[in-house]
């Protein structure tokens, strides 16, 4: 006959339970300690039904800016399609040091995804200021890598622009370009100038996919590489992609951003002193906007850099920035969300085709134009004064309140 001693099992079931609840206790405890929430950040443990973003990395050294991996704060995941993107660089006494090199690249990263057929490839594109932080000399520089695969690499014969295709420190072959020629080049920035990188996708007329990369400094925008996949014919789709379903077939993110990080070959600089302000808009359809969905590290690519804190900074016109200085206890996560932030969506749909919008806010304002009507912007939340005009005459005036965590409308008529 089996013999069972109740009040020995009730003690170790107690005992079980207790276990448990410590172990739960220490797990929030962490989760409080790493992931720390405010007003304006809350940092997701990056885990959805898609992507992991802490799969790459959990701390610097690391890509730090602004990136969108179509990963909301919490855990939902979405697809953004863009033919352009752009982002604006402001260097405000920034200084570097990776072994006395002084060095640092500012990189606007993406990945495009080209269509024909039942067929797809997928290319990681940078377009790069390297930059001097003691003389504050600047240069210019592309990169296209292959991602339709594991260690797939570029054929010579595929790609056709300015560049070459050389071997990389990782025995895969890129393609390569160092501008020279353009007006602009390797000047000296003042303090606290602000200069803009772009890079656009589209298909030529012969139906082959092309990749503009274009900047400027001060002298107007500049088209310094124009790259042709002269090879592929008939392409349906040739956009930039963000998402956070699924990886690329060479096992990188579907993202977008500009950070900063080391020099160049994989290698990671520290931030000494000084800050950057950085900001990055990607082309709706009908107007550039700030992406909904922030992140402060990038994954794709291996260039990174220690001791780089990373905040979220608005605009006295309510536009979002990210503020690099110099700092410990850097923690990787996400910078802003409509989910958890103070930003808010403003859509605006109007009956005039060709309509121009200047929204103000503490003195500050933005102007746009709408060439369908229809426009959206990621802002701060809060009051501003919105104009509307045609042909140069204000036919709207409202003091309008955008709302934080939604989409707000406004029709104009």
């Amino acid at each position: 006959m089996l013999k069972i001693d109740i009040m020995h099992m009730d003690d170790t079931k107690a005992e079980l339970f207790m276990l448990i609840g410590w172990v739960f206790a220490v797990m929030i405890i962490a989760v409080v300690i790493l992931y720390p929430y405010n007003d304006y950040q809350f940092t997701g443990l990056g885990i959805s039904d898609g992507v992991n973003l802490y799969s790459c990395r959990y701390s610097e050294p690391s890509p730090m800016g602004i990136v969108d991996y179509g990963v909301t704060s919490y855990g939902n995941i979405y697809n953004l399609s863009t033919n352009s993107i752009k982002a604006s660089i402001t260097d405000e006494g920034m200084l570097t040091n990776i072994s006395g090199n002084y060095n640092a690249s500012i990189q606007l990263n993406s990945n495009v995804l080209l269509s024909y057929g039942n067929l797809s490839q997928t290319y990681f594109l940078q377009n790069v200021i390297l930059i001097d932080s003691i003389t504050n000399s600047i240069a210019f520089i592309d990169n296209v890598w292959n991602s339709s695969g594991i260690n797939s690499s570029m054929n010579q014969k595929l790609i056709v622009g300015n560049g070459t295709v050389a071997p990389s420190t990782k025995n895969e072959s890129y393609y390569f370009y160092e501008d020279t020629n353009q007006t602009g080049d390797n000047i000296t920035l003042r303090n606290n100038q602000q200069i803009y990188l772009m890079t656009n996708s589209s298909i030529n007329a012969n139906g082959s996919p092309e990749i503009i990369f274009s900047y400027n400094d001060g002298y107007g925008w500049k088209e310094y590489d124009k790259v042709v996949f002269n090879r592929l014919k008939n392409v349906s789709n040739a956009s930039m992609l963000i998402s956070g379903f699924n990886y690329t077939p060479g096992y990188n993110f579907y993202d977008a951003g500009i950070i900063i990080g080391g020099p160049g070959a994989g290698s990671n600089t520290t931030m000494i002193n000084g800050s950057l302000l950085l900001s990055i808009d990607y082309w709706n359809g009908n107007n550039f906007q700030a992406f909904q969905d922030a992140y402060n590290y990038g994954c794709d690519t291996e260039e990174g850099i220690n001791n780089a804190v990373v905040n979220p900074k608005f605009g006295g016109n309510g536009l979002p920035f990210a503020n690099i200085t110099s700092g410990k206890d850097v923690y990787l996560g996400n910078l802003w969300s409509i989910n958890s932030s103070s930003i808010g969506l403003l859509y605006i749909n109007s009956s005039i085709r060709n309509l121009d919008i200047s929204i103000y806010r503490n003195n500050s304002y933005i102007n746009q134009s709408f060439s369908n009507g229809i426009g959206e912007l990621t802002l701060l939340s809060g009051s501003y004064i919105i104009k509307g005009y045609e042909n140069s005459n204000e036919i709207y005036y409202k003091n309008y309140t955008v709302s934080k965590g939604i989409k707000n409308y406004l029709n104009i008529s």
